[in-house]
């Protein structure tokens, strides 16, 4: 049996010690889902393998490229003895955002890479630390404190950090991934669920008697959208009938248009007399109250009576209600007031349009006319009159499934920008 020298039996004993910590640190993170689990799993084997007292894995955030975007995702102190303090923290991750490469100082006290740090106050003996180098660059650094052995951290412990660092570095990019995944499909599900609640919100059914008829489309750029639509009917053959679009968009805008909604349908479903003044200056005190000014509503809102054949409205800041005259001819009553949620103790105007037999009032939020195809058109209010104009006679229905059909054959491949939403009144 050949001789083999107490060196090269120990490092043969530290070879199969660094392999076996190798192979705990990987079956501990194959069974480990989060970026946090595993961060303390390798940390945990890191000091026990080099035999340190503290160390810490400083992650990089997307913010930018400070000392700053280090994010401390975990640390551990043996025994415990308190945080790592800021400075530390800063310097040593600017250090690493400079070089990226293995930091190993065994006397940090007299190291000119710490001056104006006063290592001995912050009981620091001996610091090791790695980058954490992936293909995309830079993720974060492993570091390590205080060896036991008083001789300080040696070619071993910096050949094993550089080991895992690498490591490391791959199966965390690999969680963080997993982790966005599972929040992507998360917020999905969430969107999902909002959607099928906003929806409704939506009258589920059109109106059409023998007095009127009521339609009413929404068609959401996303998952949630800010338009709204709705129609009541109302005692005395009358019905209440209000669209309104919400600025901005997403989860924001889709909460307050559901909350507008609800206030308009909770005054509305008292019955009796409704003052729509008030109504819209409640709403306008509700919304100015509990929104930031950045959050409005423009709305136009109103209730016909087939008895005397007149709607009564009022626009706060919306489009222009189109009248579709039985001969062909539109009217654009240009009277609008200010849009809601602005200036609180705001008074409204109401204002009142005739029908005749086969006359069509046309309600819809900018989605249809600020449409764009591919060639960057528009397809504006002028393109939307002329159908209107064309398809005059045609019942509520038809209409908007007309005039929804014409913006989605303008727009082409082009991807919908804005909530499409329109409302139809006609008196048959």
């Amino acid at each position: 049996m050949p001789n083999i020298s107490d060196r090269e039996l120990s490092r043969l004993r530290n070879s199969v010690q660094e392999l076996t910590a190798l192979n705990q640190i990987a079956n501990a993170i194959n069974v480990a889902i989060s970026v946090e689990k595993i961060t303390h799993i390798i940390l945990d084997h890191c000091l026990n393998r080099v035999g340190a007292s503290q160390g810490a894995i400083f992650l990089l955030e997307d913010d930018e490229d400070t000392e700053n975007r280090f994010k401390t995702i975990v640390r551990e102190i043996r025994p415990i003895s308190g945080q790592f303090p800021l400075r530390l923290n800063m310097g040593l991750t600017g250090w690493m955002i400079k070089n990226k490469k293995i930091l190993l100082s065994n006397d940090p006290a007299g190291d000119e890479r710490f001056r104006g740090m006063n290592m001995s106050a912050l009981k620091i003996r001996s610091l090791l630390a790695a980058p954490l180098l992936s293909r995309n660059g830079m993720i974060g650094v492993l570091a390590v404190f205080n060896k036991s052995d008083e001789a300080g951290f040696d070619d071993t412990d910096r050949r094993f950090l550089g080991i895992v660092g690498t490591q490391t570095a791959k199966v965390i990019e690999n969680a963080q991934l997993m982790e966005k995944d599972r929040e992507l499909v998360g917020i999905r599900n969430e969107l999902k669920v909002a959607e099928a609640i906003q929806r409704r919100f939506l009258p589920s059914t059109n109106l059409a008697t023998e007095a009127y008829e009521v339609f009413g489309f929404n068609e959401p750029a996303a998952e949630v959208g800010g338009d709204y639509y709705d129609m009541v009917e109302l005692e005395g053959g009358r019905v209440f009938v209000s669209l309104g679009d919400v600025s901005g968009k997403g989860m924001p805008a889709a909460l307050l248009m559901s909350n507008a909604q609800a206030v308009l349908r909770s005054q509305v479903s008292h019955g009796g007399d409704i003052s729509l003044t008030e109504l819209a200056e409640n709403l306008n005190r509700l919304i100015c109250l509990f929104t930031p000014p950045q959050h409005f509503i423009t709305a136009l809102f109103g209730i016909y009576d087939s008895v005397n054949h007149e709607l009564e409205f009022i626009n706060a800041g919306h489009c222009p209600p189109v009248i579709l005259r039985a001969s062909g001819e539109l009217e654009l009553p240009s009277e609008s007031d200010l849009i809601i949620g602005v200036v609180p103790g705001y008074s409204y105007t109401a204002h009142r349009i005739s029908l005749e037999k086969g006359e069509s009032v046309f309600i819809y939020t900018d989605g249809i006319t600020e449409a764009f195809n591919e060639e960057e058109q528009e397809f504006g209010e002028e393109r939307l009159e002329k159908i209107l104009r064309e398809n005059h006679q045609l019942l509520a229905d038809e209409i908007g499934h007309k005039v929804y059909s014409e913006v989605v054959s303008f727009r082409g491949k082009r991807e919908q920008s804005d909530d499409i939403t329109m409302l139809i009144l006609r008196r048959p």
